[in-house]
């Protein structure tokens, strides 16, 4: 079973809550995008009968976790140490960190927001927000009005076809399972290139012998 098939059947055995751990754990391994995801909350909330406000609370509160859990990171450790344990990660470099630190300083509480729309970018950013110590409160504002907003656009296309049902809603399940397969399986083999070859091309650090 790939990632995203325990991810779906996780928020189906959980509900709300598992939808919730799927999102935040994004966090944690970012190559995967919770947007193949995030129509099957809407899907599933529809048709359970519940409000489509429900499974974008869900999926909101997943995304605000698991930024926080990346704040943490970068609050407790500092921009020293967190850019030691990010050049031991295979998902992020520290020119990665470097970005965010310059993308945050410019911008503030916008960065964060904003950030919430671009994969891999998200993750990062609440890292120098973190190391900035950017009061709780308002990233988790921030982090909670930019999730908001881009889950919506995809919750709210889940909900439509799982209330419009029968052959609708069939034909969304069969193209859509068959499209988060496929982009999860590019986005981790896409990504893990990149940077491989990234790595390769470092100039070696001379040795104390030369």
């Amino acid at each position: 079973m790939d990632f995203t098939s325990w991810a779906i059947a996780l928020m189906e055995l959980l509900g709300g809550p598992g939808t919730a751990l799927v999102i935040a754990a994004e966090a944690l391994f970012p190559p995967i995008p919770g947007e193949i995801l995030l129509p099957f909350a809407g899907v599933a909330a529809a048709d359970q009968g519940q409000h489509v406000l429900v499974p974008l609370a869900w999926t909101t509160a997943g995304s605000v976790v698991g930024g926080l859990g990346v704040y943490a990171v970068g609050r407790t450790l500092g921009l020293r140490r967190t850019k030691a344990v990010v050049r031991r990660l295979p998902v992020l470099e520290e020119r990665d960190v470097d970005a965010a630190m310059r993308f945050f300083d410019r911008w503030g509480f916008p960065a964060v927001a904003i950030a919430r729309f671009v994969p891999m970018v998200r993750t990062v950013i609440s890292i120098p927000a973190g190391i900035e110590r950017m009061p709780v409160w308002l990233f988790a504002l921030a982090t909670g009005l930019g999730s908001g907003v881009w889950n919506a656009l995809f919750v709210v296309a889940g909900y439509a076809f799982g209330q419009a049902g029968g052959e609708a809603l069939e034909g969304f399940v069969r193209l859509y399972s068959g499209i988060v397969g496929a982009l999860g399986v590019l986005a981790v083999i896409v990504f893990v290139v990149r940077r491989v070859r990234g790595r390769r091309k470092r100039p070696v650090p001379p040795t104390l012998e030369e």
